[in-house]
């Protein structure tokens, strides 16, 4: 589980953060490069459309066609900036807009290819920090997680302040555990905790929470991770993202978060309906949880075994994956001795992940 720093659709697939750090020419930057007017008039036609400038896109927006336009403003971008040959082009703005242009376009290896060329050849730039975030998210998407490792050790280096921290030390726990390396994914979690309780609310909190209880989880803490995943349920719930103005949809399922590989959003599902069913004294109510989780778990197992490499995590998933069905065979012999009078919680079912 990422969380997109942002931004999260259209301005997640640009560069994240504060404002660009760049700056018009000046008369003697004109005079030593007569091109150079010309490449930041092309840098800030760019910008504007990588930026989305006039549609009046907030990141939230669903509409389709409002999307389109906005890939249709990313293309032409990246042609603008290809027919200058801004790809090998001695211009740092134009070198880091054209990797951004192909992030847009969620090109993301070719992203990742040229975010390094330039950041090798410019590694001072004041737009490399934004870089080193912009790499980070390429690797992440991509799964390359020595890539996003080394580039989340760089963002947390140049960055000092807290509330520039909190999201890629989420991120790089993420990645750490991939790698198998709980303990530093754990770490990183509850680093990202300890940032996210000094700030206001926000998304940080829960989804640190949610990756802690995975990490224990596959490290054999059963009744930790379940502790955590019942903690990440109340903490969507009382800073209000799973209301029905959101529709319910659990913070793992939203557009600011992305799964490589994909079929790893079920573990975190899996998990949060474990923790609902612990919590339901009826039989039958958390009956209906242990059988999500039993599918959710399923889903997980499925899709790892259909991936050409071996995910390191399939023989703890399959393990986990019997103690969840030896549940559901326990909760439906409960629910036959359940008197008839006793009704199902149906306000569980607002809690479905």
């Amino acid at each position: 589980m990422r969380c997109a720093r942002v931004a999260v659709v259209a301005a997640l697939l640009t560069i994240a953060g504060a404002a660009r750090a760049d700056t018009p020419p000046s008369v003697w930057d004109r005079a030593k490069s007569p091109t150079e007017a010309e490449e930041f008039e092309l840098h800030e036609a760019v910008q504007r459309r990588l930026r989305g400038a006039g549609f009046g896109f907030d990141g939230e927006e669903e509409n389709e066609r409002i999307r389109a336009l906005m890939r249709a403003e990313h293309a032409r971008a990246l042609a603008m900036l290809q027919a200058a040959g801004a790809e090998k082009s001695k211009n740092p703005l134009l070198r880091f807009d054209v990797a951004e242009a192909h992030q847009a376009l969620r090109n993301f290896s070719r992203s990742a290819e040229l975010y390094r060329s330039a950041l090798a050849e410019f590694p001072n730039h004041p737009l490399a920090d934004e870089a080193w975030r912009a790499l980070a998210m390429a690797c992440g998407y991509t799964g390359d997680h020595p890539c996003e490792i080394e580039a989340y050790d760089e963002v947390l280096r140049r960055e000092t302040e807290d509330f520039q921290r909190g999201i890629p030390f989420l991120n790089l726990a993420e990645s750490m555990m991939h790698q198998g390396d709980l303990r530093a994914a754990m770490d990183g979690y509850r680093e990202a905790l300890r940032i996210a309780s000094l700030l206001p609310s926000n998304t940080t909190s829960p989804l640190a929470t949610w990756g802690l209880a995975v990490a224990l989880d596959r490290s054999g803490e059963h009744g930790a991770a379940e502790k955590e995943a019942k903690f990440a349920l109340e903490l969507e719930l009382s800073l209000g993202f799973r209301t029905p103005m959101r529709n319910n949809v659990p913070l793992v399922r939203s557009r600011s978060v992305f799964f490589v590989p994909d079929y790893e959003v079920n573990w975190y599902l899996g998990l949060g309906e474990i923790a609902m069913a612990r919590r339901l004294s009826s039989p039958r109510a958390a009956l209906l949880h242990w059988q999500e989780a039993d599918r959710a778990f399923g889903r997980w197992i499925e899709g790892a075994e259909k991936r050409r490499e071996k995910d390191r995590w399939l023989p703890m998933a399959k393990a986990r994956h019997a103690r969840v069905k030896a549940e559901v065979v326990r909760a439906e012999a409960a629910v036959q001795k359940e008197p008839p009078a006793v009704h199902e919680d149906s306000a569980s079912k607002t809690f479905h992940l």
